[in-house]
């Protein structure tokens, strides 16, 4: 590794989207968020769970030495209760408000898919104002033809403006609808700026990182070289969640991207 590369390197944090530890977080929210920070992550994604009280969960995130960039809010409270959305991520400290799922009636045609569009660059040039930024993360029916075999994510990588709105690329999910992380990411550089890591393994399920058939050296070079800010280590299922992300840190600290340090 070179001095820069090394450099950059030493900087940058892992994250944890905190969906994985759900259950965990309704049982014990501050041993939970106690636990994260233990085993190295040094900033969280919120995505729903946001403890008894915004303020005091701030407060906890900074005695943690946590911080949390970004935070998943439903498409509906983003488009509809768009202020109060606004100031839960200013409560929170975070950049990014992210878009995190479309209910199937929302999306059904390609019509449908444009008025989607136009609302994320409503909301994102407010995001704006507001000095946040949203951005739109996947699963994988945004990769299943529309009439045409138009692809959904292709209507919004063309159809939302770059000036406002990002993309947060979940790469098992981009793995389902057999789309090329790495490729996607250095084809689109000014659009991605947060990355869900989980794995899959063959039986198609999520597993934790480098225990299942994801290529993350190849997405983790295309993602820094495109300008991705913050990744975060995630896993939808897992009997032993907090075993499954001490597992997934320790292999991204042997990647030579966070090698360098916390």
């Amino acid at each position: 590794m070179g001095a820069a590369s090394a450099s950059a390197s030493e900087g940058r944090k892992i994250g944890l989207q905190l969906y994985t530890l759900r259950d965990l977080l309704k049982n014990d929210f501050e041993g939970t968020l106690r636990n994260v920070a233990l085993f190295g992550y040094s900033e969280v994604e919120f995505a729903g769970i946001l403890g008894p009280d915004v303020r005091r969960t701030g407060e906890l995130l900074r005695s943690l030495g946590l911080s949390a960039p970004s935070l998943h809010l439903e498409y509906g409270n983003l488009r509809d209760k768009t202020g109060s959305s606004f100031d839960l991520a200013h409560s929170l400290g975070s950049r990014f408000v992210v878009c995190p799922w479309l209910d199937p009636p929302e999306r059904q045609t390609f019509d449908d898919w444009k008025r989607i569009c136009d609302e994320l660059n409503r909301i994102g040039e407010l995001a704006a104002r507001a000095g946040l930024t949203l951005a739109y993360h996947n699963h994988d029916f945004e990769f299943a033809d529309l009439a045409g075999g138009i692809l959904p994510y292709d209507v919004l990588l063309s159809r939302t403006d770059e000036r406002f709105v990002k993309f947060e690329l979940d790469v098992y999910w981009a793995a389902r609808g057999n789309l090329d992380s790495a490729r996607v990411l250095r084809a689109h550089p000014s659009r991605f700026r947060l990355l869900h890591l989980k794995d899959m393994a063959t039986d198609g399920s999520t597993t934790e990182l480098g225990r299942g058939t994801i290529d993350f050296a190849a997405i983790l070079d295309a993602a820094f070289e495109s300008g991705v800010e913050h990744v975060f280590v995630e896993q939808d299922i897992s009997a032993d969640p907090m075993r499954s992300i001490e597992i997934s840190i320790a292999f991204l600290r042997r990647q030579p991207h966070f090698a360098q340090g916390r």
